[in-house]
């Protein structure tokens, strides 16, 4: 839960006479002594009493109540005594804080004491774009970071030098940092799982963040907190963690990772030179795990004084030969990390850092091999385990620890371009935040924007799913309604429905937005189905009377594959009747462009986080049949890997036999699952908490409002809703808060966050529905551990 303050807080926090705003929760049955009865109010007698102001907020959990206090220091301390006088609750604020924190981290992880999390779940990369401005719509364009290969700067350059805000710059040196960190961490996720190490990995978490949300600030007051004035020296009161693993049995392991030695092969530097800059990173990383050292040693002094802190270095774009090499000839540095790595041999210093030769190959980070994982066991036995569990390190003493730096007190966040920032530490807050990355914003790459700049009249876009084919459209449309001309979208058939009727949506909203002159531009939606030549012959007939001046202009977006002779009819026809046609259409199949059309093909992923991509590649269309192109590699990096696919299966004792679509337990397990992508959840939370509407299950057989799986995701209490023919606005303007069970291929062109494709009996999932995922990808299997 990422609390803010109306009040701004600019005074340390520790001062009795700052303003504080803090957030004291309560139960349900503790609260409900605190409401208005019999024309009293209890919350008024105590403001009066404390001289706080004092106001009910969010159910932060199921079963509690917020109390928001503001005032100082002494009048918040003076209210919730007098507000737990009155609702019989015990104990002091931070006591009463750390129990409400610890049933955060249980609602929030429920498996706390059996498996591994991570927070941030998924590592997000900061990624080089530039502003600009196209068809009067604000736009980020990928670039590449300065000095890298790739797209051209040319387009940045000019955003640079327009008036537009741009976001913030990011470096050669970002991008590979983001690219050592996500490197590191996949491999350790990897390796938790295949062991069943049960810890939380924290990465990239401030010094300044720990218990550092201002609505708890009085009770943190009363803990061991970043001890800001402690130090001489002003840069001793910053730093971080980059990789804070809190493990069961064996403390804390802190790893300081290091990216020098990706970018060796294009400087032209000397071996000496590079040996000395090697030298010169283990020195600073040896400094900067003495303070994350003392720092920890300082934040649990109250919970467990002499719980073990293990440290170590990750140099995931160096071999250990190469860091042999570097420190073989300095004395001084090799003291320095035996004595920071707790070795008295300098022999053992590379088996206690984590160098390439334990870790995935960088061009496929999250693929880690068995020989990779055999390696990182070795290195966990010689670093982590080798010591035996620490006598320090109790159930109570782990679930304490995780309460004080994963819970709502401690911020836990990723790189954004602009406020608010995000505290990402739940799955459903990651699922979220990957959605707003892909979607929230129009994003374009340089071909795109170059396409958009030369507007051909009559153009054909191809390229697989999610490479930004509707966008593409969507823009062109908004050029031609700017430049006051009609726009007509065209669907074909019942399969191009929901995306030509987002388009018109779409378009109608921009157009709301640009109304002038005594006769505005307008967007039209039509509807045909080219299976039938008379209908084609009627669209032709319908569009050739809407030609103003000589010129029409069209957008057809998922133009026909089965029915690709009508369409080419169609495009001949009403190219006769009007020789000033402008026409762009969109389809992921290549073969279906008309003769002399152009034809633009996109193909690097645009939509889609690439552990979505990974598995729509897998479709029959693209890897056997070929009828849709490959994508090819971004050249950029993405937002995020995204969250792991979700694998659920049809089978067992409590599951009917059949498909699974008439499965009652199929639909309550995929029921938990979505409810726990909700919870815990606050209304101030960002990012914004997942709504129904953000979720989607795509079928490739009938499924009727009877259904088992229906029955079983009601009987959840999740609230959904078959799609029919008639729904097909609603569900392409994501208008009602509902969970739509529909045929993937009736949403063509459209996205949600969470995307559950029910598999096929060949064990496949249809192109068309898992391209539809923005984030969380969920496919329930008829049966197979080996279905992919």
């Amino acid at each position: 839960m990422a609390c803010s303050s109306p009040s701004p807080l600019k005074q340390p926090r520790g001062k009795q006479g700052t303003v504080e705003v803090y957030h004291h929760t309560l139960s349900d049955a503790q609260a409900a002594v605190l409401t208005i009865t019999e024309n009293q109010d209890p919350l008024q007698q105590i403001v009066k009493q404390s001289g706080a102001d004092i106001q009910l907020g969010p159910n932060p959990l199921p079963g509690f109540q917020t109390v928001i206090i503001s005032g100082l220091r002494i009048q918040i301390e003076n209210a919730v005594r007098l507000i737990d006088e009155k609702a019989g609750a015990e104990g002091s604020i931070a006591t009463q804080a750390q129990k409400f924190w610890l049933r955060w981290v249980e609602a929030a992880f429920p498996d706390l004491d059996s498996r591994a999390y991570f927070l941030p779940p998924v590592y997000v990369n900061r990624v080089p774009m530039t502003r600009d401005t196209v068809a009067g719509q604000d736009v980020l364009v990928f670039q590449s970071a300065p000095g890298q290969a790739g797209q051209s700067n040319q387009r940045a350059t000019k955003a640079g030098q327009s008036s537009t805000p741009q976001p913030p710059r990011v470096q050669d040196s970002d991008v590979r940092d983001d690219a050592a960190m996500k490197r590191v961490l996949c491999c350790l996720q990897k390796f938790s799982e295949q062991n069943k190490e049960v810890m939380v990995g924290i990465s990239q978490l401030q010094f300044e963040q720990y218990l550092g949300e201002p609505c708890y600030a009085t009770a943190a007051a009363y803990l061991s907190t970043p001890p800001r004035l402690y130090y001489p020296l002003s840069s001793d009161k910053e730093g971080d963690f980059d990789v804070l693993l809190i493990h069961l049995s064996y403390g804390f392991v802190v790893c300081e990772v290091k990216s020098i030695g990706d970018n060796m092969q294009h400087l032209d530097m000397s071996e000496e030179k590079i040996n000395v800059n090697i030298r010169k990173k283990l020195r600073n990383a040896v400094s900067q795990l003495d303070k994350a050292e003392n720092m920890l040693s300082h934040l649990v002094s109250d919970i467990a004084p002499g719980l073990r802190i293990t440290k170590t270095i990750a140099l995931p774009n160096l071999t250990a030969l190469q860091v042999q090499q570097a420190v073989s000839d300095d004395t001084q540095l090799t003291k320095d990390l035996c004595r920071c790595l707790g070795t008295s041999e300098p022999a053992d210093i590379l088996g206690l850092c984590l160098c390439c030769d334990q870790l995935s190959d960088p061009k496929t980070p999250c693929d880690v091999s068995s020989h990779v994982l055999r390696e990182l066991g070795h290195w966990w036995q010689r670093r982590v385990a080798g010591a035996g569990p620490d006598s320090h390190m109790t159930p109570g003493v782990y679930k304490t620890l995780i309460a004080r730096f994963c819970g709502p007190a401690t911020t836990v966040s990723v790189p954004c371009t602009s406020p608010p920032r995000l505290s990402v530490k739940t799955l459903g807050q990651a699922v979220s935040h990957t959605g707003e990355c892909y979607t929230a914003q129009i994003k374009l790459f340089p071909e795109q924007v170059s396409l958009l700049t030369t507007a051909p009249y009559r153009l054909f876009v191809t390229g697989p799913p999610g490479t930004g084919k509707t966008v593409v459209l969507l823009l062109m449309g908004i050029e031609w309604l700017r430049c006051g001309q009609h726009v007509y979208v065209v669907s074909t058939w019942k399969r191009s429905r929901a995306a030509c009727s987002m388009l018109y949506h779409l378009s109608l909203q921009t157009v709301n937005t640009l109304q002038s002159g005594v006769s505005p531009s307008k967007p039209y939606l039509l509807q045909y189905d080219f299976n039938d030549s008379t209908e084609v012959k009627k669209a032709v007939n319908d569009l050739s009377q809407e030609v103003r001046e000589g010129e029409l202009f069209v957008l057809s977006d998922e133009t026909v594959h089965e029915y690709r002779s009508g369409f080419n009819d169609f495009c001949k026809e009403l190219l006769i009747r009007v020789p000033c046609l402008h026409l762009w259409m969109a389809s992921c199949y290549h073969g279906d462009a008309p003769t002399g059309w152009d034809v633009e093909y996109l193909t690097r992923p645009l939509r889609s986080p690439p552990a979505v991509i990974r598995e729509v590649v897998k479709a029959k269309n693209i890897a056997k049949d070929g009828n849709v192109c490959e994508y090819s590699q971004r050249d950029v990096p993405d937002h995020t890997d995204g969250p792991p696919v979700t694998r659920l299966y049809h089978r067992g004792q409590d599951h009917t036999t059949g498909w699974l679509g008439d499965c009652v337990t199929c639909g309550r397990e995929i029921a938990n699952f979505l409810h726990s992508l909700r919870a815990p959840a606050a209304k101030d939370e960002t990012p914004p908490c997942l709504l129904w509407k953000d979720m989607m299950v795509l079928y490739w057989e009938a499924i009727s409002d009877n259904s088992g799986i229906v029955n079983g995701l009601r009987e959840a209490g999740i609230s959904v809703q078959v799609m029919k023919d008639d729904d097909t606005e609603d569900v392409a303007t994501a208008r009602s808060d509902v969970v739509w069970v529909a045929d993937g291929s009736r949403v063509c062109g459209l996205e949600r966050k969470v995307v559950v494709c029910l598999g096929t009996n060949d064990l496949s999932v249809p192109l068309h529905n898992m391209s539809r995922c923005a984030s969380q990808l969920v496919i329930v299997s008829p049966g197979s551990n080996d279905f992919s």
